[in-house]
């Protein structure tokens, strides 16, 4: 079997860029975070101690939760656009828009403001998920 990759699996790349740069923007929040409240380097989160403590890990613990899902979104987009190319580039366009709502909720300080950009990711990360089996199949009985 032979694949044939269509103009369209470019729109992967789109939404595969855009996850990138909702992981940017979870890197400057950090950044910034990190001046606001004078936690210095190498500490990941903000010490026991610190009076801010709560305010800076909840935007180091936006950045990281987005860090640790972008590698398996990422690669589901890019699979579905083989098979499902606008479909799997919607998708990821989805979660990349949930994870800077995400961000922006979660770095406020109160972590239920992360929620809405969390169902908005998942929108787009469960049904990449689900669809990889469908792409399987179509690949497999092409």
């Amino acid at each position: 079997m032979s694949i044939t990759i269509s103009n369209e699996f470019g729109y992967a790349a789109y939404a595969v860029g855009a996850g990138l740069l909702a992981c940017t923007y979870g890197a400057f929040v950090v950044v910034s975070a990190r001046k606001k409240y004078d936690v210095q380097y190498p500490n990941l989160y903000a010490p026991e101690s610190h009076k801010k403590k709560k305010e800076f890990d909840c935007a180091q613990r936006a950045h990281q939760n987005t860090l640790e899902a972008f590698p398996a979104v990422a690669v589901s987009v890019v699979i579905n656009a083989l098979a499902y190319p606008r479909a799997s580039a919607i998708l990821g366009g989805i979660w990349a828009l949930g994870r800077v709502l995400y961000i922006r909720g979660y770095s406020s300080g109160d972590p239920d403001k992360r929620m809405t950009g969390g169902m908005v990711s998942h929108l787009g990360d469960l049904p990449l998920m689900i669809m990889l089996f469908f792409t399987g199949y179509k690949l497999t009985n092409a």
